[in-house]
């Protein structure tokens, strides 16, 4: 294999095609895609509106130019609609790409550098954000290669601990940038969290802190909308992506009106270039994308709750049965399976809990991969509207037998 990105090393299988909950491999072996194409995907590979809108591009010779074209125009009145809070749109390709932008406008307008990153948020594959915490609160690089010192201007604040978060906030105050944060982390998908969301939202506001809001997995997954819409925490800056290409790369960044008005202000020249950024053939499928999801909001967002539903309830009704110690928890279709049936409040808690977990986990992934069924190599399940019942109930059973097999 002469690829070296993660996930070829030691990959048994190569896929070539996907449709509906399925990918396929060269010789036509068929899986079913619990993972749907990282979450972009919510309505299955190779979608109706997939295909209607790139026949759409190629039989009326749309270009995918490097210029700005009406296709991206398009998507940012779309996007107008569904965010009101946001005056402006800064489209690129990927959400990591929207997120490392987004540090660059708070740092731009705040003329300061440190960021507070509530720990557990995932924000892609940015140098700076390639650490993690452990017990003694020591940052762990998680790859090779990262400019020394470059975790100095990151300060972790405890996710779902206000009281030790304010500390954080204002102790670092006069020299942070923004507070970041995934309102709904993928490591513990949940929304019973709100309250310190809600708290920490306020106290940002209140001492003029811009707060990011990583949207990524949520933006459009959350009944067509995003998390802060639903609970009201509207937010200075938001990045979005994923679900909004439909497959394709997209990612793109909203600021609110007070944050335009700072960077014409102070006449800052922010450079958000980018040879696809904005290119028509995402953003055309976007505006698709959306269009669909507008017009079928309560069927196509009620299906994937029913279906959500029916998987979590099938695996914790087994877990039940067979006395294992293991939780699944889930935001909307957004979910995952927790080794461990303690309450952890946060990433770090549930590391320590999974860890004697660490080496059965990896039997349990091979084994659905035995079972043809990809399992997400993060541990996200994201459940999209094409899979079927009976494919519902047959990764019920496999994934309870293989939950049996290495947990019990």
């Amino acid at each position: 294999m002469n690829i070296l990105n993660e996930g070829y090393k030691n990959s048994k299988q190569l896929f070539l095609r996907g449709l509906g909950s399925k990918v396929y491999c060269k010789n036509n072996q068929e899986f079913i895609d619990i993972t749907s194409a990282g979450g972009t995907s919510l309505l299955g590979h190779n979608n109706k509106i997939f295909k209607d809108s790139i026949k759409k591009f190629l039989n009326n010779n749309f270009s995918n130019f490097a210029l700005p074209n009406e296709h991206a125009n398009k998507l940012s009145k779309n996007l107008r609609k569904i965010f009101p809070q946001f005056s402006k749109f800064i489209f690129c390709n990927s959400g990591a790409e929207a997120n490392m932008k987004a540090i660059r406008i708070a740092r731009a307008v705040t003329k300061k550098d440190n960021i507070i990153n509530v720990s557990g948020s995932w924000h892609g594959s940015i140098d700076q954000f390639l650490f993690t915490i452990d017990k003694n609160g020591k940052k762990k690089p998680l790859s090779s290669g990262l400019e020394k010192k470059i975790e100095k201007k990151i300060i972790y604040a405890p996710y779902n601990d206000f009281k030790k978060t304010k500390k954080i906030i204002d102790k670092h105050k006069n020299k942070i940038c923004c507070v970041m944060i995934e309102p709904i982390q993928g490591c513990l998908p949940t929304d019973k969290n709100m309250v310190y969301l809600s708290l920490l939202n306020e106290y940002c506001k209140k001492r003029k802190i811009i707060l990011i809001l990583d949207e990524i997995i949520t933006g459009l997954r959350t009944d067509c909308s995003s998390v802060q819409n639903k609970y009201n925490l509207n937010s200075d800056i938001s990045t979005f992506g994923k679900v909004f290409g439909n497959g394709l790369p997209i990612g793109f960044i909203g600021i609110s009106k007070k944050i335009e008005k700072k960077i014409d202000r102070n006449k800052q020249k922010i450079f958000f270039g980018g040879t696809f950024s904005g290119n028509s053939f995402s953003t055309h499928l976007a505006n698709e994308t959306i269009k669909f999801l507008i017009k079928n909001k309560k069927k196509v967002f009620s299906n994937l709750e029913a279906k959500s539903k029916k998987f979590c309830e099938g695996i914790h009704k087994n877990i039940l049965k067979n006395n294992l110690n293991i939780k699944v928890v889930r935001f909307k279709s957004v979910i995952r399976i927790i080794f461990t049936n303690k309450n952890p409040q946060n990433r770090l808690q549930r590391d320590f809990l999974e860890k004697k977990n660490n080496l059965n986990k990896k039997n349990f992934v091979n084994f659905l991969r035995k079972n043809k069924i990809v399992f997400p190599s993060n541990g996200i399940i994201f459940m999209n509207t094409s899979i079927l019942t009976s494919e519902i109930d047959y990764l019920i059973k496999i994934i309870s037998r293989g939950l049996i097999a290495y947990f019990k």
